[in-house]
Formats: structure tokens, sequence, C-alpha cells
């Protein structure tokens, strides 16, 4: 049924301008789209400086796997933001010039700092779509957030793998 009404949605969208497309959609989705592109950009910048100093080969791995799904996201955001005429949030430069290996950049702080970042969207992404109305704006929503689940689940396994995830105590009764 949801295929069936975003197939009908996008066949409205397909003669209207960027203009018209608007008035399909409601301000806190516009809010979300940026939100959430202004948030994989800012993580995308945090993993591109802290690259560089990753030695371990599967921690190097997955923060592979999180660029390929931050730059699908931001892919996916800016084409939204075009499709509607929705402002660019100011970039980030695309790469590091970092020439130092800082030793305070271990795998374990990266490590650390990777999962905060993907912690970070779950809120964003699941109040974004929970306030959506338009199908489009929602199922991008959607598919963001099981990707964000996907990737958290790879680093909440590889933590536990290296000893780097701060484990709750196990309850004995």
């Amino acid at each position: 049924m949801v295929d069936i009404m975003d197939k009908l949605h996008m066949l409205t969208e397909i003669t209207k301008s960027a203009r018209d497309k608007q008035r399909m959609i409601n301000v806190s989705e516009v809010f979300y789209v940026w939100d959430i592109l202004v948030a994989k950009l800012d993580i995308m910048e945090t993993i591109n400086i802290l690259d560089d100093n990753i030695d371990d080969i599967d921690l190097k791995f997955i923060s592979n796997q999180l660029v390929k799904g931050l730059q699908s996201g931001i892919n996916d955001m800016e084409k939204l933001m075009n499709d509607y005429g929705i402002p660019f949030p100011v970039r980030p430069p695309v790469g590091s010039n970092s020439m130092a290996n800082l030793e305070t950049f271990t795998d374990k702080y990266i490590y650390e700092s990777i999962l905060e970042g993907i912690q970070s969207f779950f809120p964003i992404l699941s109040s974004g779509f929970m306030n959506s109305t338009s199908p489009k704006i929602r199922k991008a929503f959607k598919n963001h957030l099981l990707v964000t689940i996907e990737l958290q689940e790879q680093i909440v396994e590889y933590g536990k793998l290296k000893g780097f995830l701060n484990e709750v105590p196990i309850y004995r009764a």
C-alpha cells in the first residue's frame, strides 16, 4: 500500500517546480532535512580528521563503511534540498590536511567518537520521521534510520570485540 502511495506522490510531483513542491512539505520537514544534512556533514568532517590516525584494520573498515553510509545520506538529503528548493548549509572542507599523527588519537578514542556520532543521528532521524507528513520525506528519513541502525550494530559489535565498549555490568540476582 505504501509503495502505491509513493508512486502516486511521485506522479503528482513530476511536473511541479521547486516552488510548487514547497507547498507539499511542512516547515518541520524542511528543518529536519536541513538538520540531518548538517549532522551528517559534521560527523563526516570528524571522520576525515581522525581517519589518518586509525591503526586497527577492522576500525578502518568500520570507518569506511560509515563514510559510504554518510556519503549516500548526504547525497539523498542534497537531492531533497534541490527538489524542494531548500537552502544548503555551509559545507565543511572536503578533506583533512592533518600531517601529524597525534598520540592522543588512539583507536579507542576514534571508536568512541564514531559511536557518539552515529548515536547522535537517532533523535534527529526518529523525530524527523515522526513529524513528517510527506511520503517522500518520511521514506527518506525511514531509510536513513534503517541504515543508521545497521551501522550502529556494526560499531557496537566491533567495540565489544575490541573491548572498547563500556558495557553495563551483568545483573545477578
